[in-house]
């Protein structure tokens, strides 16, 4: 390790603290802690550390000089550099956030108090030191109390530590005490007289620039050369005065500002000033004791100085302007007197002087403690009580510190910083507003909140004196917001924003706006001046960008602005409870809102309210209040929400245990009843629920097949329930789940998780959850005799599923057999008198006790007989009726005769009637009984049936082109009924089948035949489609127009022609086939060319007729309604396919239909249109609805068809009754052809 640096030699200037060095190196010599107190101008920041390195001489290590601001540092070690004659950064340098300028050969090290803290956090016992000294320690700011409490603990440490304490004023005991004992030497400060004047305001709206212009313009006429130092609050102030100087004009002056963000070319103009030039320097209080600017000569005290205070009713730190001690105001005053007699004036009265407090306040009792302790807890120091503090706070201050960190979630439960806590302490906030402003920069609401928090920050500017309250309350109105006191604030903020801007930023216009509109102007300027400093200091500390109001912020939506403002006070809200018209709070305060709010005569109550502070007058109020919705709340500070889960279900859907989700804080339910996963809470619980509601209960989404395992045990000892009719006395339901709960891994609570360990258990152990029969039962419990319950019986051949149920009261409960509906023929109507064996003794006794009593008396015990009976009958299979069989039992007991008739069955009970089950192929039930031959004459119709279908299955034959199915029988025999065969069109060939009805065999067959005469004759029909005899122009015009399908006309037309002439009657033969294509070739060309020729000049004309009038009707609205009807007849009429899907016989009729609807369109115009209404609504009432909007769909269907024709004829006997057949339709002939459809 090379050798230190040897120190230069040392000069000293004469100043009053050279006349003590001797003195002080004494001392530093005897004892580890000297203080040192000199007044402003003694010398003590510049020559103390020289005194001290020539005390340690040639140790190793360097000397640490702490100033409490970084302008100071950087400021002392460029002095003392100059005076040792040393480059700055070598022997001497310093070190400040942001700025390093030190090296290996640095001796003596000034820096800021907060740097050297930062480094005990790497170097716990600050070895890289021989010497530290503590310069202005009479500020008390947080960071030299930390630094004097650590500074006890490490001395114990390390017993070679010297400690220099450099205080500014005469308090100085408290730190020779806090050091037990250490010696205290005085050095006198200012060398010449100070004449003090004093110069209050000439009036109450004098404004600070102006004071101080007249204070210079005085000492500008009693001596216009000499240097000035202006005291101001802060930089705003600075700026404000510097440019009301400017205007004064002053000859050969320089107006030079000095704060502590102030730049390095800035500085050097206030220490190296022009020659010739006299200079006035606007400081901050940084000038008051750290620096010592030469040549001043006088001093303009403002009296004032921003200082940051806690303010514990309303539970925040605020940086704010306050009266300067008496301590402070004297070592302003000695800042002049240095080089020749000087003159303080302060701006404030002698007795305001005499009424301040003697010494400033310690920072640590002006500020919230929990913003002391984040700050140790940062600092990693020891805690509150543990740590030395010259001026330890009381233990329940230290608490509400604590509640108030963790309320705001900058420490956890054990007192440890969070990674919010450590950016807090970043922050030179109180926490809570500190806490808002992180949220806000993390809402990117950054701009707007830090204005509210500014306006927190000070006394509401709003004013309502009593006499002008009307017109105060009026002028306000127009920032209110019913929502947000806060909304409200930042309106205001914006009006005045945009009218300072309007207006140049002239104050005199700010204050004429103020007063006009109910506002406190020097509140206004100091709450625009907070927002900048505040504004300033998070960019210098965070490095934040703040933008500004209000182009660039515009995304910042009221959510967004109000969830970061209660991050700092998550505890200020409350909720409305009617009955008792307040608002219940957290800890169960209830208050109100306050009479001022914007929200105070809100239309409709706020559920939720959120606010800055709580205020007790005559009773508690919120002020600054907002609508909060309360799940921001568990969003913001989810540590101060308690969460509680009830009503734990499985849900199948989602394959896990959801609960309802209750949200509670400070003793308020800010959300009741949110579904959320149950196992977040305790998953132990939702895996039994798991388990239970959802394997056990069958409630899985997969089918997997320990589920389906697991079901067939359910089944299987249900069956033994049944069959012992003990219903859940036999399923072990903990059996069950304990051997589950056993394989199932601990930590598995979800379908999900339960199927990704199956698949990686079961490819080695497929049944690794199929539980096994004995763990479904209780102990004990055998599985019952299959002989005596069977599930299955045989009788003549035929087996017969039994079935067993206990259900009392139920059609089902007892034994059922199930029977096949093809077996239901030849079942024994008294097999089920038999039971099953296990039931038979008990059947037995109940019936034999039914017997005469002369042949009782021989079966007795009668239980005994009955066991004997059965035994008789176990093996053998029952081949008579029950009562007969008992019969001849009794006869052979007691040589006596009696008949089966005397046995009464009635006697059974009810679970002792055998039950018949009838079902159907796939297992559907048809009926359910206890009689066979009831469930027969029951099923009868539904036997046909299923015996048509079967013989048609039966009779079906290959695909034909041509006839060669040989001669068809009129009818067939099919189980009990009758079917009809008829050839069945399919595509372009043709099927043998049988058809249940006549109707419809005949209307099959009747196109099948044409589909076989088309294949066979088709290029003779081809020719007569090509040139079909129809001569009429409109008749062939009509071909091409009329009806829901023309395309279609033309092979209608020669379908209808050879369906008249195929059928005379069908064919059911070869030979009747050919004979009926011979007479169709002969007669179909004079069949188009007659009649249907007719038809289509009728259609022709009906379709023109029909056009005509629906074009005329519909301009009316009961014509329109006439109309509707004549299209429903003339759809139905040109249906599709309208005359090949008639009967020959039918389309002899379609004339007469035509004619019939023409004679309706004229009668229409001849009488009054109710009477045509009044028929339309009899045909409504007599014709099925569904007929006119479904006889498309039924187009294959005779009965359709024919009722179809029933409707037009019943048409005609309404609209054109000359024309209508006598006796075909009716009302009632409708209705009886309904029931057809």
């Amino acid at each position: 390790m090379s050798e230190p640096t040897p120190a230069p030699h040392f000069r000293y200037p004469d100043l009053p603290i050279s006349r003590h060095r001797e003195e002080i190196a004494a001392a530093l010599r005897r004892h580890q802690v000297v203080v040192v107190v000199g007044e402003t101008g003694s010398g003590k920041t510049t020559q103390l550390p020289k005194i001290a390195l020539e005390v340690a001489g040639r140790r190793r290590g360097k000397l640490g000089c702490t100033q409490p601001r970084r302008l100071a540092a950087v400021a002392v070690a460029r002095r003392i550099a100059e005076e040792v004659g040393c480059e700055l950064g070598g022997y001497v340098g310093y070190q400040v956030r942001f700025d390093d300028r030190t090296g290996a050969d640095t001796r003596l090290k000034l820096m800021t108090d907060g740097i050297l803290l930062a480094e005990t956090q790497d170097d716990r016992d600050l070895r890289q030191y021989h010497t530290i000294i503590l310069d202005e320690a009479h500020e008390r700011s947080l960071n030299i109390d930390f630094l004097l409490g650590y500074m006890k603990l490490l001395l114990a440490r390390r017993p070679e530590l010297k400690l220099i304490i450099s205080s500014a004023t005469m308090d100085a005991g408290s730190f020779s005490e806090f050091f037990g004992g250490a010696p205290v030497i005085n050095v006198e400060g200012r060398t010449y007289h100070v004449d003090m004047h004093y110069m209050p305001p000439r009036h109450s709206e004098e404004e600070q620039p102006e004071h101080v212009c007249r204070a210079v313009q005085w000492l500008s006429e009693y001596d216009a050369r000499g240097d000035v130092l202006v005291f101001l609050p802060g930089e705003r102030e600075i700026r404000d005065c510097a440019a009301e100087l400017e205007r004064l004009d002053l000859p050969r002056t320089d107006i030079l500002p000095l704060f502590a963000r102030l730049g390095l070319n800035e500085q050097q103009r206030i220490f190296h000033p022009a020659k010739g030039r006299r200079r006035i320097v606007l400081a901050t209080n940084v000038a008051e004791t750290s620096l010592t600017i030469p040549g001043i000569i006088y001093v303009i005290d403002s009296g004032e100085a921003r200082i940051s205070r806690y303010l514990p009713g309303r539970q925040i730190q605020r940086l704010q302007v306050e009266p300067i001690s008496q301590a402070s105001a004297r070592q302003r005053a000695g800042r002049c007197g240095r080089v020749t007699e000087g003159v303080c004036i302060r701006l404030y009265s002698e007795t305001d002087f005499e009424n301040r407090d003697a010494f400033t306040d310690p920072e640590i009792k002006r500020s919230a403690l929990a913003g002391v302790i984040l700050r140790m807890a940062d600092l990693k120091l020891p805690p509150l009580g543990e740590f030395p503090l010259p001026d330890p706070p009381s233990p329940r201050l230290v608490n509400e510190g604590y509640k108030t960190l963790r309320e705001i979630g900058a420490i956890d439960r054990q007192k440890r910083l969070t990674p919010t806590g450590r950016s807090l302490a970043r922050l030179p906030l109180d926490p809570r507003l500190g806490r808002m402003l992180l949220e806000a920069e993390h809402e990117k609401a950054l701009a707007e909140v830090l204005v509210i928090v500014a306006g927190l920050s000070i006394m509401d500017p709003r004013e309502r004196p009593a006499e002008f309250a009307a017109q105060a309350d009026q002028a306000h109105a127009q920032w209110k917001n019913e929502d947000s006191d806060f909304l409200s604030m930042l309106t205001l903020w914006r009006a005045s924003l945009e009218f300072k801007e309007r207006n140049s930023l002239r104050r005199n216009q700010l204050r004429k706006w103020c007063a006009k509109n109910y506002l406190n102007f020097l509140r206004m300027v100091e709450w625009h001046n907070l927002v900048q400093d505040l504004g300033a200091a998070l960019q210098d500390t965070m490095r934040w960008r703040i933008p500004a109001l209000p182009e660039e912020a515009k995304q910042a939506t009221p959510d967004m602005i109000h969830r970061a403002l209660l991050a700092g006070a998550p505890l200020q809200i409350g909720f409305w409870r009617p009955e008792d018209k307040v608002y219940r709070g957290a800890g169960g305060r209830d208050f109100s809102i306050f009479p001022g709010s914007g929200l105070f005569k809100r239309r409709k109550r706020a559920e939720w309210l959120m606010g800055a502070e709580l205020v007790e007058t005559t009773r508690l109020y919120m002020r600054r209040a907002a609508v909060l919705e309360p799940q921001w709340v568990e969003q913001i500070a989810p540590q101060l929400c308690a969460h509680h889960a009830y009503d734990a279900a499985w849900d199948k859907a989602s394959g896990q245990v959801h609960a309802k989700e209750r949200v509670t804080c400070g003793g308020l339910t800010l959300i009741d009843g949110r579904r959320v996963s149950y196992a977040r809470y305790s998953p132990a619980a939702a895996r039994e629920i798991m388990i239970r509601d959802g394997i056990m209960a069958q409630e899985m989404k997969d089918r997997a097949p320990y589920l389906r395992h697991l079901e067939q045990m359910r089944e299987k000892v249900r069956s033994v329930e049944s069959k012992l009719r003990r219903r859940d006395l036999i399923w072990c339901q903990e059996g069950v789940f304990r051997f589950f709960d056993s394989v199932i891994p601990a930590d598995i609570c979800s379908e999900k998780a339960l199927r990704r360990w199956r698949d990686k258990m079961e490819p080695r152990n497929p049944k690794i959850l199929c539980v096994p029969y004995e763990d479904c039962v209780y102990p004990g419990e055998d599985e019952v005799r299959a002989d005596l319950y069977p599930d299955e019986i045989e009788h003549g051949g035929e087996k017969y599923d039994v079935y067993y149920n206990h259900a009392p009261g139920e059609a089902d409960d007892g034994v059922t057999i199930g029977v096949h509906i093809d077996q239901l023929a030849e079942f024994p109507d008294w097999l089920p008198q038999w039971g099953v064996p296990a039931h038979l003794a008990d059947r037995a006794e109940i019936l034999l006790r039914t017997l005469p009593k002369d042949i009782r008396m021989f079966l007795m015990p009668l239980s005994t007989a009955a066991d004997d009976f059965a035994e008789d009958w176990f093996d053998r299979e029952p081949d008579r009726p029950l009562p007969q069989a008992l019969v001849e039992f009794a006869m052979r007991r007691s040589n006596k005769f009696c008949n089966a008739s005397q046995v009464d069955m009635a006697k059974l009970p009810a679970e002792f009637i055998t039950k018949i089950w009838v079902c159907d192929d796939k297992g559907n039930e048809l009926a359910l009984g206890t009689s066979a031959e009831a469930l027969r004459e029951k099923l009868a119709q539904y036997q046909e049936k299923r015996f048509a279908k079967k013989a048609a299955r039966s009779f079906s034959a290959t695909p034909m082109t041509r006839w060669d199915c040989g001669d068809l029988p009129a009818t067939v025999e099919v189980g009990s009924g009758t079917g009809y065969p008829a050839l069945r069109e399919d595509g372009d060939h043709v099927k043998l089948h049988v058809f249940p009805s006549a109707e419809e065999a005949a209307l099959h067959h009747r196109r099948a035949v044409r589909r076989l005469a088309l294949i066979k004759h088709g290029d003779f029909l081809n020719s007569i489609r090509k040139k079909l005899p129809i001569r009429s122009m409109e008749a062939r015009l009509a071909l091409t127009t009329v009806g829901q399908q023309p395309k279609n006309n033309l092979h209608d037309t020669v379908y209808a022609a050879m369906d008249a002439a195929l059928a005379a009657p069908l064919p059911r033969t070869a030979a009747e086939f050919d004979a009926a294509c011979l007479r169709m070739r002969e007669s179909v060309y004079d069949r188009i060319a007659g009649p249907l020729a007719k038809i289509w000049e009728q259609l022709a004309a009906t379709d023109a007729a029909v056009r005509q009038y629906c074009l005329v009707a519909g301009r009316d609205r009961f014509g329109s309604q006439i109309a509707e009807d004549v299209q429903r007849e003339w759809q139905w009429l040109t249906r599709p396919w309208f005359l090949s899907s008639a009967e020959p016989a039918q389309l002899a009729d379609y004339s007469r239909f035509l004619r019939g609807l023409q004679e309706r369109i004229k009668r229409i115009a001849q009488q009054p249109a109710a009477k045509e209404l009044e028929r339309i609504a009899s045909l409504n009432a007599a014709v099925a609805p569904r007929f006119f909007t479904d006889y498309e769909r039924h187009a294959d269907s005779p009965a359709w068809l024919a009722y179809g024709f029933m409707v037009a004829e019943f048409r005609l006997s309404l609209f054109a009754p000359a024309l209508a057949a006598k006796g075909r339709a009716s009302a009632k002939k409708l209705e009886a052809a309904e029931t057809l459809l």
